[in-house]
């Protein structure tokens, strides 16, 4: 015989979810996690050791000098190698190897041929950039999202000294070149070079050092924009 319940009181039941309901939960968890973000392209991934850790282990190889230029030589060898040139008070450039790496040093050695009007120019280059090569670096590589292949100091084409950065970029391997003022810190002028072009720069090192004989390395396919 069944129990009667009070007058009002419901009989309790056990609920249970619409399995449409369960369904649709479930799509919903399932759209949000998705597949998890793929890695961005490395862009040179042997160069472990940047260019300002090169920079500051070529200075202090050489005390008392300052860079006059770091660029990436080797670069698709298994362990590709900073090219530092830095110059003593008296304008004389030491070139100091280090494996991009570890940045261990590899050889330090003084180019031949360096003579007393080059060592002049040197002191006299060196001497008018205020401006730290890492504070011109800092004007630049943030919205390009790439590494640092090449900073060298050299004259512009309008006679104003100006750190000559270059930097290697995700998208499709381009080069972008920027000269900023080595005075003032204002970008004066910026290029991109295809990725044929800026192998070819990478490849080549550092440029420009006057007195110095066999260190040019001028990238070309480059289209310039004055700023």
């Amino acid at each position: 015989m069944a129990r009667s319940l009070p007058r009002g009181v419901r009989p309790y039941r056990r609920w249970a979810p619409a399995v449409p309901v369960l369904a649709v939960v479930g799509a919903l968890l399932t759209a949000c996690s998705g597949p998890p973000a793929a890695r961005a392209p490395e862009v040179l991934p042997r160069v472990e050791a940047p260019y300002d850790r090169a920079v500051r282990k070529a200075l202090d190889e050489v005390p008392g000098s300052r860079l006059v230029s770091v660029g990436l030589t080797d670069v698709s060898a298994p362990r590709p190698v900073w090219k530092t040139d830095v110059a003593t008070a008296d304008g004389t450039v030491h070139e100091v190897r280090l494996d991009a790496v570890r940045a261990q040093l590899i050889n330090t050695s003084v180019p031949a041929g360096q003579s007393a009007a080059g060592k002049a120019r040197t002191a006299a280059l060196v001497g008018s950039a205020p401006l730290l090569p890492e504070e011109a670096v800092k004007k630049v590589k943030a919205p390009d999202f790439g590494k640092v292949n090449d900073v060298r100091l050299e004259k512009g084409p309008d006679g104003r000294t100006v750190w000559s950065v270059t930097i290697t970029t995700i998208e499709r391997g381009h080069t972008h070149t920027y000269e900023i003022d080595a005075a003032g810190g204002k970008v004066v002028e910026s290029s991109t070079a295809a990725p044929s072009a800026s192998a070819a720069s990478a490849a080549s090192g550092p440029s420009g050092v006057p007195g110095v004989p066999g260190t040019s390395g001028v990238p070309g396919a480059a289209v310039r924009v004055a700023v």
